[in-house]
């Protein structure tokens, strides 16, 4: 259920822009409170809200375990990367 009060919260969270999502949800959630305290919060309001943070559970466990997916693939290719070298020798051997 995207509605224009949470389009733009699902539009940071899909782009990775975690901290403007935060301002966004802070800003969401204040609104929920308030019409709380009002006596005017609907169950619809609260099925969206339930609605959205399911949805951006989801996509965040999904850019999570991408995220760690190319962690594992960097930390591979490092091990088969350039093999350490090997300090010189300090005994020199002449034939």
């Amino acid at each position: 259920m995207d509605t224009e009060r949470t389009s733009h919260l699902r539009k940071a969270i899909a782009s990775g822009d975690y901290r403007l999502a935060l301002r966004l949800w802070d800003d969401y959630a204040a609104g929920i409170r308030q019409e709380i305290g009002r006596g005017a919060c609907t169950a619809a309001r609260m099925a969206e809200a339930r609605e959205f943070l399911d949805w951006a559970r989801r996509v965040v466990l999904c850019a999570r375990a991408q995220a760690q997916n190319r962690l594992n693939a960097i930390h591979v290719a490092r091990q088969y990367g350039q093999a350490p070298s090997r300090p010189a020798s300090h005994f020199r051997t002449s034939l």
